[in-house]
């Protein structure tokens, strides 16, 4: 019981992340930053720009469905 309200305090407050940086998104894809810059150059995968000075995010609802996509 107590083991529950440490992990319930712990959840409260997350908030799961959507928008990733590519260093996060290589590493939810397992795949390295020039597959990512291929991926979306060539196969379609979108990218986030919030600003020009900004760099680009990706958002893992996008990235899912990319790999939902390429499933074999």
């Amino acid at each position: 019981m107590e083991m529950t309200k440490e992990l319930d305090s712990l959840l409260i407050d997350y908030v799961p992340k959507r928008y990733l940086s590519q260093k996060e998104a290589c590493r939810y894809m397992d795949c390295t930053p020039p597959t990512i810059n291929k991926y979306v150059r060539e196969d379609g995968l979108k990218q986030v720009i919030f600003s020009d000075e900004a760099r680009p995010k990706y958002d893992i609802k996008d990235i899912d469905k990319f790999m939902e996509e390429r499933k074999v």
